[in-house]
Parts: C-alpha cells; sequence; structure tokens
C-alpha cells in the first residue's frame, strides 16, 4: 500500500549495501549536539542522551525513520533541525501561564504507552496506547505536565475534549479507499501528527455498523479501517472477507510499524462504539485464530440477510 509517507527511493538513498548506516546519523547527531553544548552517549530503548545545561533523550529509533524520508545529503540538515527543535523545546520553554492564550495551542496527541514517564498529561486510549495532551506551536509539539495542567481552570477529561476540539478544528484526514490482499480497506492519513486522535470519531469518516470495524494505526500519520458490514456478498465469503481483512491489516500494520516515522502500535485493534479492543491475531500453520468473542460476532455477520 502506498501513502504520502512513503518514499521508497529515499529508503534506498539510506543503506549501504542492503544495511542502514546508522553510524552515519550517530555522527551528524553527536556533531549537532557538542555545537549545542551536549555531550552523546547511547542509552537502552534505542535512544541517545544529551547531557549538558539539560538532559535530553532523542529516539534513535524515530530519526532513521526520518532519514528514510529524504536523500541522503540532506541528513546534516534534517540533523540539525531535529536536534535543535528538542534542545530549543526545553531550553526555551513556552509560557503557558496564561490558559487564555494557551487553550489555542493544545491538543491530544496518541503515544506509545511506554512514552508515560508519570509526569504527562496522558490518559488510556487504547491497549498500549495513550492519549496526551501537548502544546502546538509553529516550530514544536511539546507535552503538557500534571502539574501545568492542573495550574490551569480546565483540567481532567474537560482538557482532553478541548484538545481533541482543536484536533477537529485543523481540519479532516484525507480519506482513499485501497485493496489490502483483495479486501476493500480505507486509508485516512495526513501530513499531520495527530492522525490517530482523530479514532475517537472514526465512525465520521466511514459507515460502521454495530459489528464495528478492524483498524490499525500504526504510525503518527495514518490509520487504515476495514468495516465489518452484513453486506455485498453471500454469508461464508463476508467471513472470509473479515478474516482476510484481519490477516492483512496485522501485517500491514507491522511494516508501517517499522516504516514509521512516528511508530505507534503494530497490533490490529476492533473498533466498537468508540472503544479500540486489541486483537490478537495468532497463526496455527497458515490459519488465522483469531479471539472466540471475535470469531462468534464474524458468524453473526455472516448469518444475516
Amino acid at each position: 500500500m502506498s501513502g504520502r509517507h512513503a518514499r521508497p527511493g529515499a529508503w534506498d538513498d539510506g543503506r549501504r549495501n542492503g544495511v542502514w548506516d546508522q553510524g552515519a546519523l550517530d555522527s551528524l547527531l553527536v556533531l549537532v549536539a557538542e555545537s549545542l553544548g551536549y555531550t552523546c552517549r547511547p542509552v537502552p530503548g534505542d535512544v541517545m542522551l544529551l547531557e549538558g545545561p539539560n538532559r535530553l533523550h532523542v529516539s534513535m529509533r524515530n530519526l532513521r525513520q526520518l532519514a528514510r524520508l529524504v536523500p541522503r545529503d540532506d541528513w546534516p540538515a534534517l540533523v540539525s533541525d531535529h536536534v535543535t527543535t528538542i534542545v530549543t523545546a526545553v531550553e526555551e520553554p513556552l509560557d503557558l501561564s496564561d490558559f487564555d492564550l494557551a487553550q489555542h495551542l493544545l491538543r491530544t496527541r496518541i503515544y506509545p504507552a511506554e512514552a508515560d514517564n508519570g509526569v504527562l498529561a496522558a490518559r488510556p486510549f487504547a491497549p498500549g496506547l495513550i492519549e496526551v495532551v501537548v502544546v502546538d506551536t509553529p516550530t514544536t509539539v511539546r507535552t503538557v505536565t500534571t502539574e501545568e495542567m492542573h495550574g490551569w481552570p480546565v483540567s481532567g477529561d474537560a482538557l482532553f475534549m478541548l484538545g481533541r476540539s482543536n484536533v477537529r478544528g485543523d481540519g479532516p484526514l484525507q480519506v482513499d479507499e485501497d485493496e489490502l490482499g483483495g479486501v476493500r480497506v480505507v486509508v485516512l492519513h495526513g501530513w499531520t501528527f495527530y492522525a490517530a486522535t482523530h479514532l475517537a470519531w472514526l465512525e465520521e469518516y466511514l459507515p460502521i455498523g454495530p459489528y464495528g470495524a478492524l483498524v490499525v494505526a500504526p504510525n503518527r500519520s495514518q490509520i487504515v479501517a476495514h468495516p465489518l458490514l452484513p453486506s455485498g456478498s453471500c454469508p461464508r465469503a463476508r467471513y472470509r472477507a473479515a478474516v482476510t481483512a484481519a490477516r492483512e491489516l496485522q501485517a500491514h500494520a507491522r511494516r508501517a510499524y517499522e516504516e514509521g516515522p512516528g511508530s505507534l502500535s503494530p497490533h490490529l485493534y476492533w473498533w466498537r462504539m468508540g472503544e479500540l479492543t486489541l486483537l490478537d491475531v495468532r497463526y496455527q500453520g497458515d490459519a488465522v485464530v483469531l479471539p472466540d468473542e471475535f470469531t462468534s460476532v464474524l458468524t453473526k455477520l455472516a448469518a444475516e440477510p
């Protein structure tokens, strides 16, 4: 499946003899960090720790994913912009004390659950994912802490609703139809950090009946969905189509999660009435094995006239 985030040619530019040249990116990051007064050392989690006026973490995985999108000659500028943005966000913090001004900058962004360090204004969004209040400026997106949140007249669920409202106000995602393994899917995408937030109102993008939809949100810019609808084919074909969709969406999620940028989840979810349930897709030989609850729903779907 192609998408605006995909750049196969740039991926080839970033390889040397078929192996990703991570050393070049590491060296560039060290040079940029030292020019800003920081030293670097790798720490667990594929992260580079920058130590200087502050302690900062740079995800090397995300940096590699970003590098895939541009020619190799542009890597120095990419690394410089990336690191400088992170440093500036910490060293020149915004004054968020005036909520009347800050509220227009607030958004909610979806992150992997492991990003929660205990101080973020965050809440569960789906298994393995959290929803975080962030401040969106023309140059950077930074997370909001619970301390900052409690200093505002609006907090808790009301603050998250405000952030979601601002994401909606930024405009809808682009909607395309595509095929995965011969099954029709709907692709929602855009040049935004907030695509996954739109899962909260997925039903506004595509027809979803009582059986819900299969969805994946592999990275920050893309959602792929397959509605479970009782129409257009014989019962057995409906069942097979849903199983095929589960298999193909799971495979796509894993690929797109690795590609990034902004990896979120390699997992398959079942969207029902705004709630997301993790679907554990297993295999027995070549056969797909789905959870019993989901299989029983597929049986009902196939039995509808």
